[in-house]
């Protein structure tokens, strides 16, 4: 009587653990949409995506920084992640150390906005540095960057010193 009741577990066991298969198998292959109700192919077209723009901003740094000192979750809603055109003079250069992940050059520049001096980096890429060979600490300096928040930017070009 005790063999039987183990028998019946088994066999219990068994068929769970098959259905449980079947289940799983008719889950990942039963969604293949790759045919139509009578059995033809058909193609799936992915659009290709609009290509990344480089469009300026016309914001000005004082108005972003004051964006971001009164709320930052704001300001990274209307300025992170696009690109604006900066002045600013330079306070120090380096091509090493934490800031540079890619080569290139990362700047601390500095600009005064209404009476506050404001410190903040540019991440310059590699193909920038004879640009950056023809200039030095003390130098003011536009670029164009990408805003990652209003003391940090990348993907930076100068375009006048």
């Amino acid at each position: 009587w005790v063999n039987m009741k183990s028998k019946k577990k088994r066999r219990w066991l068994w068929i769970v653990v098959i259905v449980i298969a079947i289940s799983s198998i008719i889950a990942i292959f039963g969604q293949d949409d790759s045919l139509t109700e009578n059995g033809d192919s058909k193609i799936e077209v992915t659009p290709t995506p609009e290509p990344l723009t480089n469009e300026v901003g016309t914001a000005t740094f004082d108005e972003i920084y004051r964006a971001y000192k009164d709320n930052e979750l704001v300001a990274d809603d209307m300025y992170k992640h696009n690109r604006y055109q900066i002045t600013a003079k330079i306070d120090g250069m380096t091509n090493d150390g934490l800031f540079n992940l890619t080569g290139g050059a990362t700047l601390t520049l500095e600009t005064k906005v209404d009476n506050t001096i404001v410190v903040f980096y540019a991440e310059f890429e590699k193909d920038q540095e004879d640009n950056l060979k023809t200039v030095k600490v003390g130098d003011t300096i536009t670029f164009i960057g990408e805003c990652l928040s209003a003391g940090s930017w990348s993907d930076c070009e100068m375009i006048a010193q």
